[in-house]
């Protein structure tokens, strides 16, 4: 599965980032979190897609609109909850990884939804 794989990649990167460079900027254990929470949404999106019939085009368009719908929902909240928690700022830079990483999830899940027609 290209996601498992994306997602031990990303974790590897991140964990010899962590432990081995020191990039001013970046808080690498926030970028892990966003890696963990989109693989484990971006998989349940999967099992969903599994489980739809590919003879009716107007659902695999809902959902791929609701799994994009209830990202934003998680995050939003995540967001909300990390910012309550934490007092230092998160930074641009590690704002930027977190929202690349968004993209190439929600690029392998539309990759998916055009594999399924």
């Amino acid at each position: 599965m290209p996601i498992l794989a994306l997602f031990m990649l990303l974790n590897a990167i991140g964990f010899y980032c962590m432990y081995f460079t020191s990039l001013v900027g970046v808080k690498f254990p926030f970028v892990l979190v966003v890696n963990l929470m989109l693989f484990i949404l971006s998989f349940l999106s999967l099992i969903r897609l599994q489980k739809m019939d590919i003879t009716k085009p107007n659902q695999m368009v809902q959902s791929v609109m609701m799994g994009t719908l209830v990202k934003m929902m998680v995050f939003a909240i995540a967001a909300l909850i990390y910012s309550k928690q934490q007092k230092a700022p998160v930074g641009m830079t590690t704002l930027l990884i977190s929202m690349g990483i968004y993209l190439v999830y929600t690029y392998l899940e539309i990759q998916w939804t055009l594999k399924k027609q």
